[in-house]
């Protein structure tokens, strides 16, 4: 330890030097804790990501509303629609398909729909935004059917469709 060794009050203790150091370094240490890191956590992640550029981490389904909704954007109830074979031509470039609270992504130059589905049974793990396109839970260019009609498998081996029930909206951006 640096610093020069002080009796105050009896004690050995260091100079102000040294606290003021230390306590530098735990202020530090705690603003990089408690500080929202860049990445992508979860579905709604991707979408704010895929639309506005920021790398957003841990955004909610009501926080991607919000968002949406400041952005220009505007909902269209798509539930039963969403499960008609020709709903996919209605979709639009840049538009963020929202599935209940559970899931969401966004319409592609191609027309089909990027999204970003987290590992079962590692949710809330961080990923930086550039890795995710290379990993294999983030699907390119599925049709609104696909995503409606996904399935996972649970660790116990059951088949799950977590969407199939949920309501589907569109958001495009207004002019």
């Amino acid at each position: 330890m640096s610093g020069t060794k002080v009796e105050i009050a009896g004690r050995l203790g260091y100079d102000n030097g040294m606290k003021s150091r230390t306590r530098a370094a735990v202020m530090t240490i705690l603003l990089l804790v408690t500080t929202k890191l860049p990445a992508i956590t979860w579905c709604h992640d991707y979408s704010l990501y895929a639309v506005t550029g920021r790398d957003c981490n841990r955004t909610s389904p009501g926080q991607l509303r919000s968002e949406l909704t400041r952005l220009g954007y505007r909902c269209f109830p798509f539930t039963h629609a969403a499960r008609m074979p020709r709903a996919q031509s209605r979709l639009r470039k840049g538009d963020v398909i929202i599935i209940g609270d559970a899931h969401s992504g966004v319409v592609n130059a191609g027309g089909g729909i990027d999204h970003f589905v987290q590992q079962y049974g590692a949710s809330g793990t961080a990923y930086p935004a550039g890795k995710i396109f290379n990993m294999s839970n983030f699907h390119r260019d599925w049709t609104l059917l696909q995503m409606v009609r996904f399935e996972r498998q649970t660790p116990d081996g059951r088949t799950i469709n977590p969407y199939r029930e949920l309501k589907v909206e569109v958001w495009r951006k207004t002019p």
